[in-house]
């Protein structure tokens, strides 16, 4: 009778043993699944943001590019027309001399579009004066229109910063782009744009719009936006939307600046 017992305790042990060696068979097995697929979805991010980054590269060689040419080719011709109507003002009789002032304005004007456009395409001061200053020109340039009222705001030493040039480009995008959807949509009579050098680098952007539902957003970004969100993430940007129907809108951008950055 006691062999009985002790066979069925060893059976039991070595049921136990054998139920406990399958559940960390099975926790081991589970953990490295979970691993695998993690790796996949860091890779697969990896990936992504790769060939993000390699489109908008692309995007900004081609954006120089057309915005040279319209400088130097298109702004060139519209020079070369401008000094012959100055030439030929002098030979026409005086009855056409106020076509030609209306013609020669016309040209100034659209030198002025071309300059303005060359300069949006590839901004010349990014590289030479920095973030800020280009900022500041857009800014003036929005202003000198009448459309809003642009107001800007630092704290902190941000003229300092010495953003690398690709990080700098992506910023300024996401302002220019940020105030085209505000005129563009949002119906808004100001903008503020605040820039702060806390621990981070920071920007907050903010309209006094008409905003929009932030499910919206969520649910299917404009392709603004999602430019906006695919530049910040290009260069580690954390950032938060703020918006609702009838409060404005508002984005807080914070990058976080190595001290050789900062100096």
């Amino acid at each position: 009778m006691d062999n009985v017992y002790l066979l069925i305790f060893y059976g039991v042990v070595l049921l136990l043993i054998l139920v406990a060696s399958f559940l960390l068979f099975y926790i081991r097995n589970q953990n490295m699944v979970w691993k695998q697929k993690r790796q996949l979805q860091e890779t697969q991010i990896a990936q992504q943001k790769e060939l993000l980054n390699a489109v908008i590269d692309s995007q900004e060689i081609e954006r120089k590019r057309i915005g040279q040419d319209l400088h130097d080719e298109i702004g060139g011709t519209l020079s070369a027309i401008k000094l012959m109507l100055n030439s030929l003002k002098k030979q026409v009789p005086e009855a056409h001399t106020e076509t030609l002032t209306d013609a020669k304005e016309l040209i100034d004007k659209m030198i002025v579009d071309v300059r303005n456009i060359s300069h949006d395409l590839s901004p010349p001061g990014l590289s030479v004066f920095g973030l800020i200053p280009t900022v500041e020109a857009f800014v003036t340039l929005i202003n000198n229109t009448g459309q809003i009222k642009i107001m800007l705001s630092q704290v902190g030493e941000v003229d300092a910063i010495q953003l690398p040039e690709k990080t700098a480009l992506a910023l300024f995008r996401v302002i220019t782009q940020l105030v085209d959807n505000t005129i563009k949509h949002a119906e808004a009579t100001s903008i503020a744009i605040d820039f702060n050098l806390a621990e981070n680098f920071q920007i907050h952007y903010k309209d006094n719009g008409k905003g929009f539902d932030p499910d919206v957003l969520n649910q299917r970004g404009g392709i603004g936006m999602q430019n906006i969100q695919s530049r910040l993430q290009m260069v580690n940007a954390t950032y938060q939307i703020t918006t609702a129907n009838g409060k404005g809108f508002e984005l807080a951008i914070q990058l976080e600046i190595p001290p050789s950055e900062a100096l």
